[in-house]
C-alpha cells in the first residue's frame, strides 16, 4: 500500500511540458440496481481544456450493465457529446501538372476552433480477480463514434515574402507562424461527417484499506484504432481514490495523463478527475 501512495504522489508530482495542456473532467452519476445482476444508469460530463480555460465538451449518457458471475460484467451504453476542436493549422503544398501535392512549399490553411456534435455506443466486458486486499480488474470496451458534419472558418496564408525581400516589400503582408505572406483568404470550410472505431483495453488495480472508506486505484488504458490494424493511437495512465461517502454517496477523485490522440483527445493532457455518484 505505501508503495502504490508513493507511486502516485510521484506522478501528480510530474511536471508539464510546453506542449502539454492541462484540463478538468467532471462527472455525475445516477446509478439504479435491479436486482442482483442487473443495473442501469445515467450520467452527465463537462470538461474543460486549455488550461482549464475553454468548455470543451458536454455530454449526456445511458447505460445498462449485466453481471451474470461475481468476476464477470457485460455493458452498453450511448453517449450524446458535444466537442470543442480546437484551432487546426496544416502546411498546404504546391501541386504538379497532374494536381498532384509536391514537396514546395505553398502556405498554410488554419482552420478555426468548432463545436461538432458526436452519437457514441459502446460495449464493455469486464473481468475482475480478488487478491488479497487487492483487485485486478481488466476491461476490453468496444467504442463506435460517429461524428456529424460540422461547419467552421479556413484562413489561406499563401506567396510567401522571402526574408530578403520584406525591407523593400510594399504590397499586402499578412503574418503567421513568423513568416510574412502576400495573399490571405478566407472560406467556409465543411467537417465531414465521419466515424470512428477504437477497442479500448484498460487494466487496473484498487486496494481495500481495512475499516477505511476509501480504496485507492491504479488503472492504464490503450486505445487501439480498429479502422488502422489496431493502430495504438492513445495511452492514458489514471491514479485516483473513491471515497464511499454512505452507501449511496460515492465521491472520486483522480489524475488522469493521456499520452497520444484519438478522437477524444488532440494531445499530451494532464486532467484533474472529480466524480459523483448517486446509487439507489
Amino acid at each position: 500500500m505505501k508503495q502504490l501512495l508513493l507511486f502516485a504522489a510521484a506522478l501528480l508530482a510530474m511536471p508539464a511540458s510546453a506542449q502539454d495542456d492541462f484540463s478538468l473532467w467532471t462527472e455525475m452519476t445516477v446509478q439504479k440496481d435491479l436486482g442482483k445482476k442487473f443495473s442501469v444508469d445515467a450520467a452527465f460530463e463537462f470538461r474543460a481544456e486549455d488550461n482549464v480555460s475553454q468548455p470543451a465538451r458536454w455530454a449526456v449518457s445511458a447505460g445498462a450493465t449485466y453481471k451474470p458471475v461475481k468476476f464477470l460484467s457485460v455493458s452498453a451504453g450511448y453517449v450524446f457529446l458535444r466537442d470543442y476542436s480546437f484551432q487546426e493549422a496544416e502546411v498546404d503544398y504546391k501541386t504538379d501538372d497532374n494536381d498532384q501535392p509536391t514537396t514546395e512549399f505553398n502556405g498554410y490553411n488554419v482552420d478555426h476552433a468548432y463545436w461538432r456534435n458526436k452519437h457514441r455506443a459502446t460495449f464493455d466486458v469486464t473481468g475482475k480477480l480478488p487478491l488479497g486486499r487487492f483487485t485486478l480488474s481488466l476491461r476490453e470496451r468496444y467504442q463506435f463514434t460517429h461524428l456529424l458534419e460540422a461547419n467552421t472558418l479556413r484562413d489561406k496564408y499563401r506567396k510567401l515574402v522571402p526574408e530578403e525581400m520584406l525591407p523593400g516589400w510594399t504590397g499586402d503582408r499578412y503574418e503567421y507562424a513568423g513568416q510574412t505572406f502576400g495573399k490571405f483568404e478566407q472560406a467556409d470550410k465543411v467537417k465531414s461527417a465521419k466515424n470512428r472505431h477504437y477497442l479500448r483495453s484498460r487494466l487496473g488495480v484498487e486496494y481495500n484499506i481495512r475499516h477505511c472508506d476509501w480504496t485507492p486505484y491504479v488503472s492504464y488504458e490503450l486505445s487501439n484504432n480498429l479502422a488502422e490494424s489496431l493502430q495504438l493511437d492513445k495511452k492514458r495512465l489514471t491514479v485516483g481514490v473513491e471515497w464511499k461517502v454512505t452507501k449511496q454517496h460515492r465521491l472520486d477523485f483522480a489524475y488522469v495523463y493521456d499520452n497520444g490522440a484519438d478522437d477524444d483527445a488532440r494531445s499530451n493532457n494532464h486532467a484533474l478527475s472529480l466524480s459523483y455518484k448517486f446509487k439507489f
